[in-house]
């Protein structure tokens, strides 16, 4: 009996940090206020069991303007500080595309992403400090349904969707 106790002493929990379990909830540190030093941020709130995240930018001669923003309908925690927020564009709140040519002049368009999900990346979630950003592929990298969503923005994809990601300081 002695050796039963010992043996689930040690074995019971595990400090081991490759033992990572993703419950796939949004880590609470997450909700509030994100802004970078170039005007730009993100606000998570949660009202009820209903999360959503609106990216906008703030132009002090002509205020803010909302890039893109929608309910949070999957998140994927790839460790204790990293991980993606997928969610569905509010159909008001939709980003648009617009091709350009070799001098930057406005080809076409513009037009509406090719779906309606979209991730956005998340690591090195502090308390006060997060690294953050939009999946992106030229075109628009939005996916149709939640699960295509889901299937898409994944850790192993992160190399193809994110080349940068910006540095956000909580408010």
């Amino acid at each position: 009996m002695f050796c039963l106790s010992a043996a689930l002493l040690f074995t019971g929990c595990s400090t081991d940090p490759d033992d990572f379990y993703d419950d796939h909830t949004l880590d609470t540190r997450l909700i509030g206020t994100w802004e970078s030093s170039y005007g730009d941020g993100y606000t998570i709130t949660k009202s009820g069991s209903e999360i959503t995240l609106t990216y906008s930018f703030t132009d002090p001669e002509y205020g803010e303007f909302i890039n893109y923003a929608g309910i949070v309908v999957y998140v994927s925690n790839f460790s204790s500080n990293a991980g993606v927020i997928i969610i569905e564009y509010d159909s008001d709140k939709k980003p648009e595309y617009q091709d350009y040519d070799d001098n930057w002049n406005p080809v076409g368009g513009p037009y509406p992403p090719p779906g309606d999900y979209l991730g956005i990346y998340y690591k090195d979630l502090k308390t006060t400090s997060v690294q953050m950003g939009g999946a992106f592929v030229a075109g628009g990298a939005e996916e149709v349904t939640p699960y295509d969503a889901a299937v898409a923005f994944t850790l192993e994809n992160e190399k193809d969707y994110m080349g940068q990601y910006g540095a956000y300081t909580k408010q």
